[in-house]
């Protein structure tokens, strides 16, 4: 047995869903529902979207009630994604949204080791001389 694609008309309704969560869970800094990444950039970089996420679910006895308000936040619209979404696209699209988190995370953590090393002390020493050297 085979479905039919989405319509046009079903697609931007998933990506209207879609971005709807989205924006929920980065007003929440969330990374997906459940997903809070916590360990900084260690935790950050042993993600592996080919293996499954550590993802908590609402129904975890070791959650308190705040951390389930804080983790579930966006419940409603990820109901609503996975309403209007295929399966398929609904995990495509939530690991598309890790790796790029990711992403930017790791290129975010590369700009601010070379900013620190450009602001060391005496880094601009050996161009100083070098533009020294050349003038003379």
């Amino acid at each position: 047995m085979t479905t039919a694609p989405p319509s046009s008309q079903q697609r931007r309704q998933c990506w209207a869903q879609r971005d709807a969560y989205f924006t929920c869970l980065n007003k929440n800094n969330l990374w997906l529902n459940g997903l809070e990444i916590t360990g900084g950039h260690d935790a950050i970089v042993a993600l592996d979207t080919t293996k499954p996420l550590a993802i908590k679910f609402e129904n975890d006895k070791s959650l308190s009630k705040e951390e389930k308000e804080r983790l579930f936040v966006c419940k409603e619209d990820a109901s609503k994604f996975e309403k209007e979404c295929l399966a398929s696209w609904v995990f495509h699209f939530s690991m598309l949204r890790v790796k790029e988190l990711q992403t930017k995370h790791l290129v975010e953590h590369q700009k601010q080791k070379e900013d620190a090393l450009r602001d060391k002390k005496g880094s601009d020493a050996f161009w100083d001389k070098v533009k020294q050297k050349a003038s003379s």
